[in-house]
């Protein structure tokens, strides 16, 4: 069981109101004058790999985010969204617009979904070619099980979009040596959310208007 914050949305002036919300446990999406959008979340720990507050700020292409020393979000965490994710969060407070609490818990099924591991970009890093070679498989780092690209070297995909190693049963035929990136990858996130949106319209909430 995952226990996941809740996304509200809320007008600039009803910061003290978002402000309760973030600190039960939720996050909000704060629309602010000027066009400009403000998320507000827990404090990420900055030592949990698996803080979903941290991968909220990931999956919109952020990692920094600035603690508020004062006002009504004083010691929570905010960060301004940039203006080609605005429909992302919006689409975030519109799918949990049906549940009550400021966090919702919720058990995934990973065997039954596989969702991360479609359609995904997986970058190995040092510890990862180290672990490959260390356990007698070099031959992961090379074609066709790898791609390079700006310099990386990542997953190569099949054509269908699924990751070489994702077998039929949704198991991984690498678990024991998977990068890195994929044993961090936490379930529950708003990434997870997503990839299980994106492959199998599988909603944890209302789904998207039509």
């Amino acid at each position: 069981m995952v226990v996941r914050p809740v996304v509200r949305q809320y007008k600039e002036a009803y910061a003290r109101e978002a402000a309760r919300h973030v600190r039960a446990g939720g996050h909000a999406v704060v629309w602010e004058k000027g066009g400009k959008v403000r998320l507000v979340i827990p404090v990420p720990k900055a030592d949990d790999p698996m803080d979903l507050h941290y991968w909220s700020l990931l999956d919109l292409g952020k990692s920094r985010w600035k603690k508020m020393p004062s006002g009504p979000y004083r010691g929570l965490a905010i960060a301004m969204i940039p203006r080609d994710c605005h429909d992302i969060v919006r689409r975030r407070a519109e799918r949990d617009a049906v549940w009550p609490e400021a966090q919702r818990a919720i058990t995934f099924d990973c065997l039954a979904c596989g969702a991360c591991c479609r359609d995904n970009y997986v970058e190995l890093d040092k510890d990862d070619i180290a672990r490959f070679r260390k356990a007698g498989r070099a031959d992961l780092l090379r074609r066709p099980y790898t791609r390079k690209k700006d310099g990386k070297l990542v997953l190569r995909l099949l054509k269908s979009k699924r990751c070489r190693h994702l077998e039929d049963d949704n198991r991984c035929a690498i678990y024991e040596l998977r990068p890195s990136a994929c044993s961090v990858f936490p379930v529950g996130s708003e990434c997870c959310l997503n990839a299980r949106e994106v492959e199998f319209e599988m909603y944890d909430g209302d789904p998207p208007a039509r």
